[in-house]
């Protein structure tokens, strides 16, 4: 398959990092195109693991190359990090890295606000508080802050100062960092990047490269938690189905295959429905130890449940699912029986 995109089919943390890094190996682009640093994909190389929380889940002991697309919003410093773990066993690896210019930016005093916010609300979301949906909210509102806009300070600055005054009138003066405190700190890490050697691209330019080599598109969290067709409001503020590569200029008709991963049971982090979720404490433990359940961000324990045949079908419809790809089938060796998606008892003996 020339172009592949590979999306989670439930609420997140179905294994699609392992999932992406199995393919990986036969693409020459892997392009993330939506979400940051509220997703977390682990990945393991030749024993080690590595868990990327920005970073497509590329195989840094191949060629292959990786492109974060606009539909993201990156958290540099944290990016930066998950590079130089690897580049420390793979030497070069950061040259290989490529950002879309007009990728939005996670700002220090975003995940404040995540914060304060979810701190206001009478029923929490159940957010990271990693600054995802205040960076969002910044983009929409034409307040956000691109990487292209790191190229030009002075243009930096002065969207910085208005953005900031604008934020301490709506909190309060909460916010701990000024305008000119994050201008010296986004400046810092542009210049940390370009000693890295981490490219800067634009998907107008690569347009012609992606189209003429084989690319895989990775998604973060699962099509559950999708803005649009999510179980709204506790969703993440992107795009979750294969419907956003559009953000790397392509349509899902150009794409060849898409891939749902989903588990062999259910997960969720956070708040919201969760129809076919496990009640039974003691069982709901075992099962999340077995599977060793506990978010790959934020270390929470997740809720478990069983599988979602009516949501599993919704995935598919939505997101235009060509194929499925189940995980952690392993985790239910050993038990009499499970549940289905209208929670009836299955006896597996």
């Amino acid at each position: 398959m020339k172009r592949l995109a590979i999306v989670g089919a439930q609420w997140g943390d179905e294994g699609k990092g392992k999932v992406v890094n199995y393919f990986a190996k036969d693409y020459e682009w892997i392009v993330r195109f939506s979400g940051g640093a509220n997703a977390g994909h682990t990945i393991y190389v030749d024993g080690k693991k590595y868990v990327n929380h920005i970073l497509p889940s590329i195989s840094p002991d191949t060629d292959s190359k990786a492109f974060l697309g606009a539909g993201m919003v990156i958290d540099l410093e944290q990016m930066i990090k998950e590079i130089e773990i690897i580049e420390q066993d793979y030497p070069g690896f950061s040259s290989r890295i490529h950002i879309d210019r007009e990728v939005f930016l996670v700002l220090p005093w975003h995940k404040q606000e995540d914060a304060i916010i979810e701190s206001w609300r009478n029923n929490p979301i159940g957010t990271t508080k990693k600054g995802i949906g205040p960076a969002y909210t910044d983009k929409v509102s034409r307040e956000g802050i691109k990487f292209y806009h790191l190229l030009d300070e002075e243009m930096l600055m002065e969207r910085l100062k208005n953005s900031y005054q604008l934020k301490m009138k709506m909190f309060n003066e909460q916010l701990e960092m000024d305008y000119k405190n994050v201008f010296e700190y986004l400046v810092h890490l542009r210049k940390k990047l370009e000693q890295m050697n981490v490219n800067i691209a634009s998907a107008v330019d690569m347009a012609d490269v992606f189209r003429n080599t084989t690319v895989l598109f990775e998604g973060a969290q699962g099509v559950l938690l999708d803005l649009d067709f999510g179980t709204y409001p506790f969703v993440t503020s992107g795009s979750c189905m294969a419907h956003g590569v559009s953000a790397v200029g392509f349509s899902t008709f150009e794409l060849d295959s898409v891939m749902g991963v989903l588990k062999a049971y259910t997960t969720r982090v956070g708040e919201g429905p969760y129809p076919t979720e496990e009640t039974d404490l003691e069982k709901a433990e075992a099962l999340r130890e077995k599977g060793n359940e506990y978010g790959a961000t934020t270390g929470r324990p997740r809720k478990v449940g069983w599988l979602d045949l009516p949501a599993l079908r919704y995935a598919k419809i939505r997101s235009g699912l060509t194929e499925f790809v189940i995980t952690k089938a392993d985790v239910l060796n050993g038990m009499d029986e499970i549940k289905d998606g209208q929670i009836r008892n299955i006896s597996i003996s």
